[in-house]
């Protein structure tokens, strides 16, 4: 299950809850221990003194009241209370917790011998203590939550900065570099055996590498031989002058055939590669003539009840080879030509884009989410299923935006955006 948060951010987290945790335990022990153990001793020294006192009164009938600093006690023979306790008529025998004019007090009640004594501790200043020993501990409780909520944030840092710094080296690593090994960093714990992983991993990325190296290189070959020997034969049979006009204009469509086949070639190849910089796209290519050498190449797939509407709106200037940008447009018109079956297709040109927008038979949501994935073909497509797959990767190598707009049977509109934002 994924997390929501950071690693570190757990790690701190849980020092301030363990902390809070404990301290409520602590402070709920303390409290109920204080409180069990403050009712023994009171109770127990209460009744020993009343026990004591009720000797006394048993001895000498005439004594009524005894009193010390901390207590004081009554002897009611006569069915009244002393003023000083009268609040004190409505309790049962037993050891009491009473509460009065802002006082507290632990009283003990017993009878004997048709009498009934009461013994009356002021428990006020014991309650004050009591008070001040939770204001303390509460204040401890604040200190441990402080001291834990460092603790975790000290060594979250900690934890997690082999980690990061693992993180940091994966992230600079060179696939080219064979003997550039992570885990000789580290030593044999969780993190050095994540490193170790990552080296196995890169050793498979290497070889994996290798491999589509050796195989661009193969087809490279194994494709331009052919390709030359079509351009040669082209080249040669244009040569003679007894020609037929009919041939040679076929042997000149053989020819840009394969010169276009050519460059189309070394252009699927670079995208094999990898991403390009604009220092390395040198050239700089016009888009007004490949609109046009393009509708006109295209113009077969048309149905009659369909109308081609240009807009140029600007003339700019882009950072790749005109192969290039024939494959990508051209994708984009032949679709467009392709699944239209009436009404209009609009081609315009701007400073900063280049549009195709088309009344055809539209593409369905769910389609539109995976149209650009290679191989996926609609339940209306007539292709391969790789032309818009193409000219994403032909966009993602530069750079480049492309994104569609379509409604189910009201139309399409892809915009080829020339910048990244």
């Amino acid at each position: 299950m994924p997390y929501r948060h950071k690693l570190r951010f757990r790690i701190f987290l849980s020092y301030p809850l363990l902390g809070l945790l404990l301290s409520a335990l602590m402070v709920a022990f303390v409290i109920v221990a204080f409180d069990s153990l403050e009712r023994q001793m009171i109770g127990s020294y209460l009744i020993g003194e009343l026990d004591h006192f009720i000797q006394q009164a048993e001895r000498n009938p005439a004594l009524s009241m005894q009193a010390s600093k901390n207590w004081i006690i009554y002897k009611e023979a006569g069915g009244k209370l002393p003023d000083e306790i009268g609040f004190l008529s409505g309790y049962p025998e037993g050891i009491h917790d009473v509460d009065h004019n802002r006082h507290s007090y632990d009283v003990v009640i017993k009878a004997y011998n048709s009498a009934r004594y009461y013994i009356v501790h002021d428990d006020t200043g014991l309650e004050r203590l009591e008070y001040k020993l939770i204001t303390y501990l509460f204040a401890a409780v604040v200190i441990i939550l402080w001291m834990s909520a460092w603790s975790g944030l000290w060594l979250s840092k900690k934890v997690i900065e082999p980690i990061s710094t693992l993180a940091s080296r994966i992230r600079t690593l060179n696939l080219e570099n064979s003997s550039d090994y992570i885990s000789v960093d580290y030593t044999n714990d969780e993190v050095g055996m994540l490193a170790l992983e990552f080296d196995v991993y890169k050793e498979r990325l290497q070889a994996l590498i290798q491999r589509e190296r050796e195989f661009t290189g193969n087809a490279s070959h194994e494709l331009r031989t052919p390709l030359a020997i079509i351009m040669a034969a082209a080249e040669g049979l244009l040569l003679r002058p007894d020609l037929p006009d009919d041939i040679r204009l076929r042997v000149e469509r053989m020819q840009r055939s394969a010169t276009e086949m050519k460059a189309r070639l070394a252009t699927l190849l670079s995208l094999a590669r990898g991403p390009v910089s604009m220092n390395e796209a040198t050239d700089k290519t016009e888009l007004v003539a490949i609109i046009d050498r393009l509708t006109e190449e295209h113009r077969n797939l048309l149905s009659p009840q369909v109308q081609v509407i240009k807009k140029f709106n600007g003339s700019p200037r882009i950072n790749a080879s005109p192969p290039v940008i024939s494959m990508l447009m051209g994708n984009l018109i032949r679709n467009a030509f392709t699944y239209t079956r009436q009404g209009s297709v609009t081609i315009s040109l701007y400073e900063d884009a280049f549009v195709v927008a088309d009344t055809g038979q539209g593409i369905d949501t769910d389609e539109l989410n995976r149209i650009f994935e290679r191989g996926y073909r609609g339940q209306a497509s007539q292709g391969s299923g790789l032309g818009l797959a193409i000219s994403r990767r032909i966009c993602e190598y530069y750079g480049w935006q492309l994104k569609i707009d379509s409604v189910k049977d009201e139309g399409t509109q892809v915009q080829w955006l020339f910048s990244s934002d």
